[in-house]
């Protein structure tokens, strides 16, 4: 993200620990790897729900979110879930808390002086906000992309917020991603 895109941010969004690389985000700790070894920052969207949760008291009851909000020049704002295991442990449950439980968080996150970041957060979810699942093609081998794909949109739940709560909606293997990123973030296709 740009750096003036970051300085018009409410605080929740901008604070230093919350920018992470890419790479950083991306990071799978359980197998000590990376899905993306994109310098790309982003905003760290977990982190923004344990704040928010913090903030709310919601620490027992914390809503899932997604990995990474990815906010390009043209206030296009992209959900980023990594996905590292295989696409029959993607739980149908978790991907569409993680839509939902994001979309409430950014729709309640306020600037300092009380006003709304998104004032109506249907209205602009439909129209700027894109989803983008990247899973690891070495876990998923048995599978080609295109039948994968078509199988995580329909079977998991997916394919129902294209146009109603989402703009649109990408699954990439970490490979189709790193390309996607080096041509161009503003029309990932």
């Amino acid at each position: 993200m740009e750096q003036y895109i970051i300085n018009k941010l409410p605080n929740i969004l901008k604070l230093n620990i919350n920018i992470k690389t890419l790479k950083y985000i991306s990071y799978d700790n359980s197998n000590n790897e990376h899905l993306t070894h994109s310098k790309k920052t982003a905003i760290d969207f977990d982190k923004v729900k344990d704040d928010y949760s913090t903030k709310n008291s919601l620490n027992k009851n914390a809503p899932k979110s997604n990995d990474a909000l990815y906010i390009s020049k043209n206030n296009t704002h992209y959900f980023i879930e990594f996905k590292n295991g295989n696409y029959r442990n993607f739980r149908k449950i978790d991907l569409i808390s993680k839509i939902y439980d994001s979309l409430f968080i950014l729709s309640d996150i306020k600037y300092e002086d009380g006003s709304q970041y998104i004032k109506n957060i249907v209205d602009f979810s439909k129209n700027y906000i894109y989803y983008i699942l990247v899973y690891n093609s070495a876990n998923n081998s048995n599978r080609q992309n295109y039948n994968l794909r078509f199988y995580i949109k329909s079977n998991l739940g997916l394919k129902k917020f294209k146009k109603f709560l989402l703009k649109e909606i990408y699954i990439y293997n970490e490979k189709e991603f790193e390309k996607a990123l080096k041509t161009k973030f503003e029309i990932i296709k």
